[in-house]
């Protein structure tokens, strides 16, 4: 198949990651690297920070690290170089390949061995193999890459290496009656970066519209429940998880607590808030999709 970027395919939700099970993969690729006998870890950062710490702290070994500069392609310390000649270089994933290369080539220059791992790889699309890594071949996401599939996260991909972190910024899905926008102790959500995923079937979409262009949310998108949708508790969840991955939400706002709970299940890659309007507050909830 073609490089291009998995995350593009808006249509499935994806494989997810957390910390939990980051944790378990990444200590299950470290007796090998035990017995390669590193002494020192390198990060590349932002991505290989998470495992490059869980590594050094498993193998009690010192942490240094590099970034990826993807304008230029030059990989540079971040503070003091590492003083190990055998060094552990860990980042989070492995597409094609490219920046764990030249982060490498940079750590040979300066005439140290190197090993690598990433927590996953792409044998579909790599070109430069991890030395140690778990292959998967399903589109997945990792607690830290919830803003890559935004809308402007995903048109940067398409445009070319992503160089503004601006673009991966909290994007919304907002699963509340048009009426709670105009409450002032809503959690916070950019107007320009949310959706309002509604429950309402799409003829009664311009009925909401016309209830939101008075208002500061006139321009806020609407998406509505297909009519073959029923109103049932898990039908509803499960539009509201995939309207929320189809857009590229980072966060779902939801104001039913059944409904927030379902939705977290269904789609553990959101970060999921119950807001009760009686209470004026928000909860952060999850929920195991297969308890």
């Amino acid at each position: 198949m073609s490089g291009a970027w998995k995350g593009l395919d808006t249509s499935r939700l994806p494989v997810f990651l957390g910390y939990d099970r980051v944790e378990q993969m990444v200590m299950a690729l470290l007796d090998r690297a035990a017995r390669w006998r590193p002494d020192a870890v390198v990060a590349i950062v932002r991505g290989g920070l998470v495992p490059a710490t869980m590594a050094a702290g498993a193998l009690a070994l010192p942490l240094a690290f590099v970034a990826h500069d993807r304008a230029t392609g030059r990989v540079d310390w971040i503070g003091p170089p590492s003083a190990g000649r055998r060094v552990l270089l860990v980042d989070d994933c492995c597409s094609r390949g490219t920046t764990l290369q030249r982060a490498r080539a940079m750590l040979a220059s300066e005439g140290r061995e190197c090993l690598t791992l990433t927590i996953v790889h792409d044998p579909e699309t790599v070109q430069f193999a991890p030395d140690l890594s778990h292959p998967m071949t399903a589109y997945f996401r990792l607690p830290w890459e919830r803003g890559e599939a935004t809308p402007t996260g995903r048109a940067a991909r398409r445009s070319g290496p992503n160089l503004d972190h601006a673009v991966e910024a909290p994007f919304h899905g907002l699963c509340l009656d048009a009426a709670l926008l105009a409450r002032p102790d809503l959690p916070y959500f950019a107007p320009d970066r949310a959706v309002l995923i509604s429950p309402l079937a799409p003829t009664e979409s311009p009925r909401l519209a016309a209830s939101l262009a008075s208002g500061p949310w006139r321009d806020l998108p609407i998406e509505s429940r297909p009519v073959s949708t029923p109103l049932d508790g898990d039908a509803l969840a499960g539009f509201k998880a995939e309207a929320a991955t189809s857009w590229g939400c980072t966060h779902v706002i939801e104001a039913d607590p059944v409904q927030a709970l379902l939705i977290s299940s269904l789609a553990p890659h959101l970060i999921v808030s119950w807001w009760s309007p009686d209470a004026g507050r928000a909860w952060t909830v999850s929920a195991a999709a297969n308890p």
